[in-house]
């Protein structure tokens, strides 16, 4: 049977098995959706088994979305804009690496009829999924703010109009979406990415993680009033992108 999966490390609260097997199933295609809870040095031993283990494509999480690409023959453009891969396409030997997340974030946003052109945005984070909404956000026409700790990734964001610490940010008031795109709010490590003192009526909150569903970062929001998204639109948007991608290389229609 063929194989498709998620890389990834300390991934078995994923529910992207769950959504990818129902969506097969919708199609009627005998393909399965395994986790590769792998740690970093078992990743080569993957990568040079996928053939052999019939496996026609993976996607990627936590902590490996930009490490992968190191094991990839080509990008697409978008995952190049990135610089982060969340999906790898096998044909023929050939590894090609693609970011669905990008799609999936600006899915989501027409989902829950948020529109951020020419508004001010805030990304806290700066790992691949940060990567993917500050490149779907360059595509939107938002005014692009950002909050991490890394100094030396500052250069990977140039069109960023401000870039400050995250211990920085406690007044929100300036933006009209505050995204975090952190690990801080998931299932492991469930705590505020920041600490808001001072917020707008208007100001949305989005949390990429959706396990929970409300993170504490949600639950403040809704304490307070504000609008809040969590991730789970974003994955199943950008999970049945990364299926079309692997139906489409192999013909399988």
């Amino acid at each position: 049977m063929r194989k498709t999966g998620l890389l990834g490390r300390r991934i078995s609260y994923s529910k992207s098995p769950e959504i990818h097997q129902r969506l097969f199933e919708k199609k009627r295609l005998m393909i399965s959706y395994e986790l590769f809870d792998l740690p970093r040095e078992h990743i080569q031993k993957f990568i040079d088994d996928l053939t052999k283990n019939e496996i026609i494509g993976f996607n990627v999480t936590i902590p490996y979305k930009e490490e992968i690409i190191g094991y990839l023959h080509e990008l697409d453009s978008t995952a190049l804009e990135c610089g982060a891969v969340n999906t790898v396409v096998i044909k023929n030997g050939w590894r090609i690496g693609y970011n669905t997340d990008v799609f999936g974030f600006m899915q989501s946003l027409e989902d829950n009829r948020i529109s951020v052109k020419g508004k001010d945005v805030l990304i806290l984070g700066s790992g691949g999924a940060a990567k993917a909404v500050y490149t779907a956000l360059v595509k939107l026409d938002a005014r692009i703010h950002m909050a991490f700790r890394s100094e030396t990734r500052r250069k990977e964001f140039p069109k960023a109009l401000s870039i400050r610490p995250l211990d920085a940010v406690s007044d929100v008031r300036p933006f009209s979406l505050v995204i975090n795109a952190t690990k801080l709010g998931n299932i492991q490590q469930d705590e505020m990415p920041i600490e808001i003192k001072q917020y707008s009526e208007n100001t949305i909150l989005y949390d990429l993680n959706y396990e929970p569903m409300h993170s504490s970062f949600l639950r403040f929001g809704s304490s307070v009033g504000l609008q809040v998204v969590n991730g789970e639109s974003m994955l199943y948007n950008q999970a049945r992108k990364s299926q079309e991608l692997w139906i489409d290389a192999f013909n399988i229609f």
